[in-house]
């Protein structure tokens, strides 16, 4: 489900700070922690294919047409933004062309951030957030204001794909598994491969979401953001 989708987002993106640093150049604390935020939010994206899902309804009408459009695109639900090959390579094309510029580069990011922000808010005091316009503007807020700081962006193109890599993955746990690669476009019903080891939402899922992955999380943001290592390796 969306929320443990972000969940793991968030926890790859704080376990490859390493790699990111390394590779990426995303060494400074708040570029860091945009990078952690933006893996988390993009895990959710390929939920936009399903007309009336949760992630649809984010930023009321603009985010449910872009769910429309994205649906008709995937053809059905855990289609083609579940392809691995095909929608990371594709929602990372389109970043890459986003973080070109600077303005749509941040329309990238405040989607990552709500996105991330949507999937939690039920942890979140308050009700600001919860609403369409609460999030748009908390998003669009947050995401200038790290622009401002000189968080610069091309890497969200890696983040993007990097999301959708991780959300794939998750949902080849479930039973309904995800599409054998290209086959959502050449065959009326795809063929499916995963594991299979629980339906969405049930089994082990709620140990995941609350306990496991923020437990990751916080371990890499320890490991790689400085800090955060000072605030709470006292405590871990």
């Amino acid at each position: 489900m969306g929320p443990a989708h972000a969940a793991s987002g968030l926890a790859a993106g704080a376990l490859t700070l390493g790699l990111a640093a390394a590779h990426l150049g995303i060494d400074r604390p708040l570029e860091q922690l945009a990078w952690v935020v933006a893996c988390g939010g993009f895990a959710y994206l390929p939920d936009l294919d399903q007309k009336g899902s949760t992630a649809g309804s984010m930023w009321g009408p603009p985010t449910r047409a872009l769910s429309r459009v994205i649906g008709v695109l995937a053809r059905r639900h855990r289609g083609g933004t579940h392809d691995l090959v095909v929608a990371p390579l594709v929602f990372g094309v389109l970043a890459a062309f986003a973080a070109s510029n600077h303005w749509s580069a941040l329309v990238v990011l405040a989607l990552a951030i709500g996105l991330a922000l949507h999937s939690v808010a039920q942890l979140v005091p308050g009700d600001t957030e919860k609403t369409a316009l609460g999030n748009l503007v908390v998003s669009f807020l947050a995401a200038w204001w790290l622009t401002r700081q000189g968080v610069v962006l091309p890497w969200l193109p890696v983040a993007v794909a990097g999301g959708v890599v991780v959300h794939v993955l998750g949902d080849a746990l479930t039973t309904d598994g995800v599409p054998v690669p290209f086959t959502t476009w050449l065959r009326k019903k795809p063929l499916t491969v995963g594991l299979r080891l629980f339906r969405a939402g049930r089994g082990p899922e709620p140990l995941l979401q609350y306990f496991v992955f923020p437990v990751l999380t916080v371990l890499g943001l320890v490991r790689y953001v400085g800090p955060v290592r000072h605030l709470l390796t006292p405590l871990v």
